[in-house]
């Protein structure tokens, strides 16, 4: 008789906090739990639907950051820093790729929301993690 062998997801160990919040945030793209943009993170931050706010440090508009981290403290949504706009753009395939699977033409976003989890895997437990250490 045949064995069967099941396919084991691989150890993730030693997940740094930027690390876990992209792996995250590409499955909650692939599943429709994320909000994009102001009006889209606005809208889920007012309806407290949101479980993490992704804010670019590098955001050139003062109000845009002032609007959406006195949201975040009104509804008492974690908020996280990224210190590049063009991160966040890659992260949510806001990009082309090339032959090599490298980037190219990466655009930036300043503001994503995270409505919910994916998967509840190790990168959402890294990230959880750190955001009750905020």
């Amino acid at each position: 008789m045949a064995e069967v062998v099941q396919a084991e997801q691989p150890v993730v160990a030693g997940l740094t906090p930027e690390e876990a919040l992209r792996r995250v945030l590409k499955a909650a793209l692939y599943r429709d739990k994320l909000a994009k943009g102001l009006h889209e993170a606005c809208k889920a931050i007012e309806a407290r639907r949101a479980k993490l706010c992704v804010l670019a440090e590098d955001c050139s508009e003062a109000k845009y950051k002032d609007l959406v981290q006195a949201l975040c403290k009104e509804n008492d949504i974690p908020l996280m820093i990224v210190p590049r706009g063009t991160d966040i753009g890659e992260w949510l395939g806001f990009c082309k790729y090339d032959a090599q699977n490298n980037p190219r033409k990466v655009k930036r976003c300043s503001c994503a929301v995270l409505k919910d989890y994916a998967f509840e895997d190790e990168a959402a437990a890294t990230l959880q993690r750190h955001i009750s250490t905020l």
